[in-house]
């Protein structure tokens, strides 16, 4: 019989106090039958534990209430999930042993023999900035959202926004997941009839879910077109929180760089006089976008909190972003972007004394300052002062100023990175800005590399420092240059590093982990029919 867990009372005397104490109070709610509720307040609290032990107990809880609805395929997966985070807690164990005799009578709503009662669980994207193929890290995500939620069983519709005059919604390759391109001209292209469109689209199609993303300030927009529905915003940057360069960017007018401590959700009247100050600076892709979204109008921060609040859930990569967000929406989730584990294939042995010299790779565009290249090419220049046993390999094309210790190799493909990075020795993300991620850091991870980055913004939760990687403060060239110093001259170090972040790429960044969080978030892949849908 399975068994739904229950704090006693001497966990509640740990550190943990108030996360355990709400644990027990959700508890006690599906205890009273009301469990759908306690569903929704169990999944809200895994996104803000990190206490491993809790988060299997509520791991193992979620999957017992999938179970009691009979979705064996969300309530599985809970239950591994729960045996990863506590192996030695035999609960979920047992609980998975006996899903694998549970009866799946014609009767009940399992996943098997529906075919006639069911349907796959209909899942929307909506995208105004969409193109494809592309290197930009939020794109990437949304192609690989749609693709393996796809593979996962769900029923995806992707809208992509396709206007000329912006360029965008340029699909140049076939994709294996489907697309309906809303196709604007100038005469159209406005927010009322932008709006219409894709509330036309999603009524027609009737998703049980729709996420919106690759949109920056013009979400909340989108948001209020899907009223209604259940609706995701997805966070790939700090869209929506930064209106002038999703990163909170400031030059500091001296041809330095500083981030900057508020977000438009919190404070927008600041975040207005930023853009009457600097806007003019941006680029003409976000100077376009702001106007189309009304950013400037009076009512947009209304608009802007509105659609935080009524928002299904808000997805995020990393914790400092969950916490501007948190006082602005009821259900904010830490969920990074997927990876495909099939794009890295397990490294080779990395030799300890390599027979050429060793290469430093940075992946990335040297012209974006943010990225940090001029950092690294000067931190670099002081190595090589004293030093002739590296190469600086750069995913871009050739200058002809470069330094000597330079090697251009042309800019790179999805397809094509993962062999470059397995043929450096180590991979270097020196950006300046709040990057949310840094898909740079865990494709890096993946190959088998160690990673060296700026300790700002979202890396210093994906790249664990002295465990997989080593950060540095941003923008410090004698820091820099000091730090992969040490990595040149310990063979050891790099092999620990790279051994320990491609464990920790299979472990949480792959989507066969990151799946079963967006089974937990969007429901079974298969729902009953109701009325015919």
């Amino acid at each position: 019989m399975l068994r739904h867990v229950i704090v006693e009372n001497d966990y509640l005397d740990c550190r943990f106090y108030d996360l355990w104490k709400y644990y027990a109070a959700t508890c006690q709610i599906a205890l009273n039958g009301d469990c759908a509720a306690a569903e929704v307040e169990l999944q809200c609290l895994l996104s803000q534990v990190d206490d491993a032990e809790l988060a299997a107990r509520i791991a193992n809880d979620l999957g017992v209430l999938a179970a009691l609805r009979h979705d064996w395929v969300a309530a599985q997966a809970a239950w591994q999930q729960a045996s990863a985070w506590a192996p030695t807690w035999e609960i979920p164990q047992q609980h998975l042993r006996l899903s694998e005799t549970a009866p799946r009578s014609a009767g009940s709503t399992a996943v098997v023999s529906q075919s006639s009662r069911s349907r796959p669980t209909r899942i929307g994207l909506v995208s105004l900035l969409f193109n494809w193929p592309s290197t930009g890290g939020g794109t990437v995500h949304t192609a690989e959202t749609a693709r393996f939620l796809t593979r996962a069983g769900y029923e995806i519709r992707h809208w992509v926004l396709s206007y000329p005059g912006w360029s965008v919604g340029q699909v140049t390759e076939p994709t294996d997941w489907p697309i309906e391109f809303l196709d604007f001209d100038d005469q159209t292209w406005s927010r009322p009839q932008i709006l219409a469109r894709v509330r036309a689209a999603v009524e027609h199609w009737q998703p049980d879910h729709v996420i919106v993303t690759d949109s920056w300030n013009f979400k909340p927009h989108l948001a209020s077109a899907l009223s209604g529905y259940s609706y995701f915003l997805r966070l790939a940057a700090q869209e929506c929180l930064c209106p002038l360069n999703n990163v909170r960017l400031l030059g500091d007018g001296q041809g330095g760089w500083q981030s900057c401590p508020r977000q438009q959700l919190a404070t927008p009247e600041a975040c207005q006089a930023c853009l009457q100050q600097r806007g003019r600076w941006s680029g003409s892709l976000h100077q376009a976008e702001r106007e189309l979204a009304g950013v400037p109008e009076a009512d947009y921060p209304t608009v802007l909190r509105r659609a935080f609040r009524d928002a299904t859930g808000v997805l995020v990569v990393n914790p400092l972003i969950a916490e501007n967000v948190k006082p602005f929406a009821e259900r904010v989730h830490v969920l990074p972007s997927g990876f495909a584990a099939d794009r890295f294939p397990a490294p080779a042995p990395v030799p300890m004394k390599p027979e050429r010299p060793l290469r430093l790779l940075f992946a990335g565009l040297v012209d974006e300052v943010m990225k940090g290249y001029a950092i690294l090419e000067r931190a670099c220049a002081r190595l090589w002062s004293v030093r002739q046993d590296f190469r600086l390999v750069v995913t871009g094309a050739v200058s002809p100023t470069a330094p000597d210790f330079v090697e251009f190799v042309g800019w790179q493909t999805q397809a094509e990175l993962p062999r470059v990075m397995r043929d450096c020795d180590i991979v270097v993300c020196p950006t300046v800005a709040e990057e949310a991620l840094g898909r740079t850091a865990v494709e890096a991870m993946g190959a088998g590399r160690p990673v060296v980055a700026s300790r700002i913004g979202g890396l210093p939760f994906t790249v664990l420092d002295e465990a997989t990687g080593l950060l540095c403060p941003p923008g410090d060239i004698e820091a820099l240059a000091h730090t992969l110093k040490r990595l040149l001259d310990e063979a050891d170090l790099r092999v620990r590093l790279g051994q320990a972040g491609r464990q920790r790429f299979l472990s949480e960044y792959t989507w066969e982990a990151i799946l079963p969080r967006y089974r937990q978030l969007l429901g079974p892949v298969t729902r009953p029919v109701v009325s015919g849908v």
